[in-house]
């Protein structure tokens, strides 16, 4: 009896993990907390690294017109060119078009990247949702 009872509870705290894991491994959701990227900004590396990542993303989908970014974590003057360029490329963005990585932005760059990349993306860029 008591090899029995072993061997189910064993089974239920196998079961319990693989739920857990599962669940914890679900896909990775938008982040309204990440914080802005750009001049001045904390520039979190992997944040950084998806701007540029997801940024050459959108240059190829509209013709590749921009040189792409070295996908090296590391904010400097081109990454900011190129997001002030990104931003220029809408009308709603023309106005507001500062090289800074928020909540719309992030939004813009997150429907163009993040392929292949497990979604890190989503958890590392500011979104509005």
């Amino acid at each position: 009896m008591a090899i029995h009872s072993l061997v189910k509870r064993a089974a239920v705290v196998t079961a319990s993990a693989a739920i857990a894991a599962t669940t914890l491994a679900g896909t990775a959701s938008a982040n309204t907390q990440a914080g802005y990227v750009g001049d001045n900004q904390a520039n979190d590396w992997t944040a950084v690294q998806c701007v540029q990542h997801d940024f050459n993303q959108f240059s190829l989908a509209r013709g590749g017109n921009y040189p792409s970014l070295k996908e090296d974590g590391y904010w400097g003057p081109n990454t900011r060119s190129a997001v002030i360029w990104m931003q220029n490329m809408l009308i709603s963005y023309a106005k507001h078009a500062d090289g800074i990585v928020g909540p719309l932005t992030g939004d813009l760059l997150l429907d163009y990247g993040d392929q292949g990349w497990d979604g890190k993306c989503r958890a590392a860029l500011p979104t509005s949702s």
